[in-house]
């Protein structure tokens, strides 16, 4: 079932997507491929976990797409992603046997974007709502308690001018895509506060803080597809978080509590001081 998984979903990616797949052969080294797609070893590096330069035969890579500049249509799906589903497939089979019966009948597109997404659907989606698009919890937003804080309504009127962008995995343009590091890193910049391109440089910055202690604009991590921090997104209060999914192919809102991101957690990081808080809010309510 992994590998048809697997197979399944590299047939139903678009090929506008901005990375492709490819399987080392004999002979080939880092340097070799990047040649190939244009591209520089660190960036194959970066995008498979790579430490070193030891590769196999048979072994999968992702590599950045040939079609450079095609308007994105969905998120890229990885195969560190696919074969973490597939793996959370094989631990619960028979949810996952009953969704594929579910979906049998349904567009290929919707198993596609399934397939692709962050959460893990199969598994997961069936007993707990692991996100909701924007467009249905702005409401939300305006609930939580959190939200008589001026720093909340600030990032909620920040969050909504991403709504229309949609998620592709390594953009960073507003209007054309964005991926969860590079949402997290231009609102971040409208606070007045510079952050790293990456979630793993993310990581990196701040103060660490535990989940008991989280607060509103603190960044929350998890591991996905790698084994480094590899998606982020900023705490807005009621153990929720706003982040750019895959799942919704753009803006969303999780839970902490979730089954997928619950698993998968692994820290925070505050960015913003009390102090910044103060003078943010004194700058942007002028």
């Amino acid at each position: 079932m992994k590998r048809w998984l697997i197979v399944f979903a590299l047939m139903v990616v678009p090929a506008t997507a901005r990375a492709d797949l490819y399987v080392v052969k004999k002979g080939d080294s880092l340097y070799k491929i990047a040649k190939k797609f244009h591209t520089t070893v660190k960036t194959i590096r970066r995008l498979n976990g790579l430490r070193g330069n030891i590769l196999r035969p048979g072994q999968r890579l992702i590599v950045p797409g040939r079609s450079r500049f095609a308007k994105p249509k969905r998120s890229v799906a990885t195969i560190n992603l696919l074969e973490e589903k597939a793996q959370l497939i094989e631990s619960d089979k028979n949810d996952a046997l009953n969704t594929l019966q579910e979906l049998s009948s349904k567009d290929v597109s919707i198993l596609s974007s399934i397939v692709e997404s962050e959460s893990s659907f199969l598994s997961d989606a069936i007993s707990t709502p692991l996100g909701v698009p924007y467009d249905n919890w702005s409401l939300s937003i305006l609930n939580l308690p959190e939200y008589k804080s001026s720093l909340l309504k600030i990032l909620a009127n920040i969050f909504k001018e991403y709504k229309n962008t949609p998620y592709v995995f390594g953009y960073n343009a507003p209007g054309r895509g964005l991926d969860c590091s590079s949402f997290t890193m231009r609102v971040y910049r409208k606070l007045g506060i510079k952050l790293p391109r990456t979630a793993r440089g993310q990581f990196n910055v701040g103060v660490p803080v535990s989940k008991e202690d989280l607060k509103v604009g603190d960044l929350v991590f998890f591991r996905t597809y790698a084994r480094f921090p590899s998606h982020v997104g900023i705490y807005i209060g009621d153990g929720k978080f706003v982040h750019f999914s895959s799942m919704y192919h753009g803006l969303s809102i999780s839970s902490l509590d979730s089954r997928y991101f619950r698993r998968r957690y692994i820290g925070a990081k505050r960015v913003l001081t009390e102090k910044k808080i103060r003078e943010v809010v004194a700058k942007l309510q002028r």
